[in-house]
């Protein structure tokens, strides 16, 4: 901290107008403190700024505070602050601003822009770094100020701004304690000792590593503006070769955002804006549901470091993109390195791509909503916010693949018999609609609309439906209809849009085999048999490297959810979709306290309704 006795006469002029300098007479140079914030402008016209903030504190001694002293320092109101930069080479300091900004009851005070508030030479330059100041006067001629705020300008032109990893602080870079589990709590006591230790031994060397690259390192975290104050003198004592600091650190109360996960989505999508969507490399976080929900919801790669994932499972848990797999959490600054290289691994099939977002998957195609199994049924249910189908198939006895949950006709058309013993063209001539009824009343308002028993080639080709994403079981046994369905999947470029299964083992291992021999990627379902060895079988036999897993996917009737069973899968890294759920208070349960990654119901505009809430 500085005490400067050389105005602006604007500002003064401004100062004269008020008559005095804040609220508080008793605030002098030796009982106040002012800490500024870190700021990133320039970009595009469009892309947003992460602006300047000051915090007022009143302590006993401002010659000798340290930041535990701010922690219980009086915050003040009504203080009288400006903002200042300069280059760092220049000795005159540029004030943005004509007028003070008062401190709120925070004792913050935020500047309200700052772009437009630049000298052009500054503007033309970028990308470059300022100097940033924060001033609080006491009278038309005395404040005292804070020099160690910085500016990151950036070009409007994505090309020439370096690359940007955002880090979270606690528990990322130093053993702060973030307050995520025991050792956190432990690690808190860090932030009373004078310097801060690394997470891990590899941050020495990589951190610095990756900004001689050409990266820029901005610490995105949810820590206090007070220890804000600490968290600068490490990054100096840790990082910074120069007589100036380099890496910026952007804390949640230099934003408007209540929620730690929201103030992080918002700050990096700013922040991607600002730097260019192909620079935006990475955020390494400890929390998946803050540091993970923000950079997944500004579609930056998410690098999980070091989450406390066991026994606590839930902590995977991004809260509203999808959970993360245990195997890409890191460890070590050296493994974040290797994925920053080696980049995202993105799946080629929808159903296994990371963050992808709660399903809301149209059993067999929302038979609540318009007669099951028809193209009127899945086109309805996309409409009113399905994101995903789901179809049963069986093959006629002149060798077509039909969409049916049924062996039968007898239950939704006004026909009768067995589909393996009819032709295709004695099932077109049934009316697929007859007994579907609207509201649980007496009518029957699809009989005679033309509904037919879809083949799967229809309803794979279809223009309105556009090869959604399906669940595809087949329910009869044998070769040749696995086979049927496989030439269809492949005609139709639909293998990494679905996941299949069979009705028994038997048919899933004919899945499997005949999908190796053609050499197509097909992810599969657990049959009913691999349902129950998966809930049996103990978690550390499952963990093993030798253990096979029979399938890729679980698809699980909604009674067998517990939340044991749940923890047991996420600790797996797979994915689970609970069938069928019609009810609001059985959806939320699923959603919201299992925490499942889809539902599977015969109602999608209902579900579609609860996720909106």
């Amino acid at each position: 901290m500085m005490i400067m006795r050389k105005g602006f006469f604007v500002l003064l002029m401004v100062l004269v107008s008020l008559g005095v300098m804040g609220c508080d007479s008793d605030l002098t140079p030796e009982n106040t403190v002012i800490v500024v914030s870190d700021a990133v402008t320039g970009g595009p016209e469009d892309a947003g700024e992460v602006l300047p903030n000051a915090m007022v504190y009143k302590v006993a001694d401002a010659g000798s505070t340290t930041f535990s002293d701010l922690l219980f320092a009086e915050k003040v109101e009504g203080a009288s602050v400006g903002f200042a930069v300069k280059a760092l080479d220049e000795t005159d300091w540029f004030l943005l601003m004509d007028n003070v900004i008062q401190t709120d009851a925070k004792g913050r005070a935020r500047l309200a822009s700052l772009k437009e508030r630049l000298p052009l030479k500054y503007l033309d330059a970028a990308p470059v770094t300022l100097q940033l100041q924060a001033r609080v006067y006491f009278s038309q001629t005395e404040y005292t100020s804070d020099d160690l705020g910085m500016v990151r300008i950036l070009s409007a032109n994505p090309a020439e701004n370096p690359g940007m990893i955002a880090a979270d602080h606690d528990n990322t870079l130093h053993a702060t304690g973030g307050l995520n589990a025991l050792q956190d709590w432990v690690d808190f006591l860090n932030v009373f000792q004078d310097d801060w230790p690394y997470v891990d031994g590899d941050v020495e060397t990589v951190v610095p590593l990756l900004m001689s690259e050409g990266n820029d390192l901005v610490v995105v975290t949810g820590m206090s503006p007070e220890i804000r104050y600490a968290c600068r003198a490490q990054m100096v004592r840790h990082f910074d070769k120069g007589l100036h600091r380099t890496i910026p650190i952007i804390v949640k109360e230099d934003m408007t955002f209540e929620h730690s996960n929201t103030f992080k989505k918002e700050c990096l999508t700013i922040l991607k804006d600002l730097y260019g969507a192909d620079n935006a490399r990475a955020m390494v976080g400890d929390t998946v549901r803050q540091d993970g929900y923000g950079a997944i919801g500004s579609g930056i790669y998410y690098i999980p470091y070091q989450v406390n994932c066991e026994p606590a499972f839930w902590l995977l848990d991004t809260e509203g993109f999808g959970w993360i797999h245990p195997d890409t959490i890191v460890r070590t600054w050296g493994a974040v390195e290797e994925k920053l290289i080696s980049g995202p691994a993105v799946p080629d099939n929808y159903f296994m791509k990371p963050h992808t977002g709660f399903k809301n998957i149209a059993h067999r195609g929302g038979g609540e909503l318009a007669p099951e199994n028809t193209l009127e049924a899945y086109q309805h249910s996309l409409a009113v916010g399905a994101d995903t189908l789901e179809a049963d198939v069986h093959m006629t006895s002149d060798g077509v693949v039909v969409v049916s949950h049924d062996d039968t006709v007898d239950r939704c058309t006004d026909g009768s018999g067995a589909i393996a013993e009819m032709t295709l063209a004695q099932l077109k001539e049934l009316d697929a609609g007859f007994w579907f009824k609207a509201d649980e009343g007496d009518t029957y308002p699809w009989r005679g609309k033309g509904l037919e028993i879809p083949t799967l080639a229809q309803v794979f080709d279809d223009e309105a439906l556009n090869g959604a994403p399906m669940v595809l079981e087949i329910k009869q046994e044998g070769g040749e209809i696995v086979d049927k369905v496989l030439d269809l999947i492949e005609t139709f470029g639909m293998q990494h849009k679905l996941i299949v299964g069979g009705f028994d083992e038997s048919t899933l291992g004919l899945i499997k085999a005949k999908a190796v021999e053609r050499h197509l990627e097909l992810k599969t379902i657990f049959a009913t048999e691999g349902v129950l060895a998966f809930a049996l079988t103990p978690l550390s036999i499952m963990q093993a490297d030798d253990y096979e897993m029979p399938a890729d996917v679980l698809c699980l009737p909604n009674a067998m959810m517990t939340q044991a069973l749940m923890a047991k899968i996420r600790l797996l890294g797979m994915r689970c979709y609970v069938w069928t759920v019609n009810t609001e208070i059985e959806m939320k349960r699923q959603m919201n306290w299992l925490k499942v990654d889809g539902i599977m119901t015969d109602n999608p505009r209902r579900l579609e309704n609860l996720i909106g809430q």
